[in-house]
């Protein structure tokens, strides 16, 4: 029977983040699979070439070392939707393209309508920030991940609240 409450983080998710502790995330965490291996950076031969595009780019941009094999369903979803949501992005724009009432259609009656295009946009953009959200694509999702913090640029590193206060109030030993 499932836990009531949040989801809990898995093991590794808490190394990475630098937030593992034995005490408190050893427990009841003897059976939790581990999977192994990198998911291969090549897309799925069945998917099409925007498909695959989107694929070589999610594989590109995905935080380090995250994507495992057991991933390749998930990533597969997100760049379906992802593949999706541009071909109907791309077709609302041609429909646009030199249109009076931009977003709309005739409808059978000859009246204004909503383009059917905006409902694929929307499921395919449901679709992917969900995928996104689990697949640590967001901005939202990403400080969940933690790991390796990034190399700052060394003047922003130097300029700090109180290196400023320093600056302000003239001196020149500040950093």
């Amino acid at each position: 029977m499932p836990r009531p409450g949040p989801k809990p983080t898995p093991t590794a998710l808490h190394r990475l983040r630098g937030s593992f502790n034995p005490t408190q995330h050893g427990r009841d965490r003897t059976g939790e699979p581990v999977p192994e291996g990198a998911l291969p950076a090549e897309a799925p031969e069945w998917m099409t070439p925007g498909q695959r595009e989107s694929w070589a780019y999610a594989m590109a941009h995905a935080p380090a070392g995250l994507l495992k094999p057991i991933d390749r369903g998930l990533l597969a979803v997100w760049v379906e939707a992802e593949d999706r949501h541009r071909m109907a992005m791309i077709q609302q724009a041609k429909l646009d393209a030199g249109s009076t009432l931009p977003l709309l259609t005739k409808g059978r009656d000859g009246q204004p309508t909503a383009s059917p295009y905006l409902r694929l946009i929307r499921q395919a953009a449901e679709t992917m920030l969900r995928a996104a959200g689990e697949l640590g694509f967001s901005p939202a999702s990403r400080p969940r991940l933690g790991g390796a913090a990034t190399p700052r640029d060394e003047a922003a590193e130097r300029e700090t609240p109180w290196t400023r206060l320093q600056l302000i109030h003239g001196h020149k030993d500040a950093g």
